[in-house]
């Protein structure tokens, strides 16, 4: 068994039991989080324990901006004077609680 990070592949990997405690999240990886990669809106990548492809955690990125005048002046001071710098959005972010069985 070896944890693996891979792009999200919904014939390969089991987003069924993913639960974080956050319906937001659950649901965005159930049903949502396929439809973004296809659109190309965000990539969505999954924690895995292989050969195992139950989802342990995922989190995704997407191209961003950001606004040259929101970056504090002496960080702005070595970056080049566009108006708008190119980024990365780290936008959700969840781990799967595993559900405790009481003996």
């Amino acid at each position: 068994m070896a944890l693996t990070i891979e792009l999200l592949d919904t014939k390969k990997h089991n987003r069924s039991l993913f639960s974080c405690g956050n319906d937001t999240l659950d649901d965005y990886i159930r049903k949502r989080a396929s439809q973004d990669q296809k659109k190309k809106v965000a990539a969505v990548f999954v924690l895995i324990n292989a050969p195992n492809t139950d989802i342990i955690a995922y989190y995704t990125l997407s191209a961003y901006t950001l606004d040259i005048k929101a970056v504090d002046e002496t960080l702005a001071k070595g970056l080049p004077r566009y108006p708008l710098l190119p980024s990365t959005l780290l936008g959700r972010l969840a781990v799967d609680v595993p559900v405790k069985v009481k003996v």
